[in-house]
């Protein structure tokens, strides 16, 4: 069965491009653009990884992050932040995400990154 990845990015163009990347890597996608839909989202397409943008036009991607780790229900699922703040910037932030990668991001570095993450994720018992 195909790893399914939730992404959740309000720029379309870049959620698009992000959706085709990983169609083309065999996963399944789902892709949204509102931080309102994540909840709903995720409780029907049941994500093995999620792959965020921080800066949301309706929420801190942070935020929502330390949400998703803190619920005893979703905790283990991996999360992985897209950014455009410089590397400065993700540096002077606290996190719960498993991955924070900035923009742009190298598509073989993001893929290897959703890879390890969910074989990580596997071998957890």
């Amino acid at each position: 069965m195909n790893n399914k990845i939730l992404i959740i990015e309000d720029d379309r163009p870049m959620l698009d491009s992000l959706e085709l990347l990983f169609l083309q890597e065999s996963y399944q996608v789902m892709a949204i653009e509102s931080a309102a839909l994540i909840a709903t989202s995720m409780s029907t397409f049941k994500p093995d990884i999620l792959l965020m943008d921080i800066r949301l036009k309706d929420g801190d991607g942070r935020l929502i992050c330390d949400d998703i780790k803190n619920n005893l229900l979703t905790r283990d699922l991996p999360i992985i932040l897209l950014t455009a703040l410089s590397y400065q910037e993700i540096s002077e932030f606290e996190s719960l995400a498993d991955a924070v990668i900035g923009k742009p991001y190298q598509v073989q570095t993001l893929i290897r990154t959703a890879n390890q993450l969910l074989r990580i994720r596997e071998i957890k018992p």
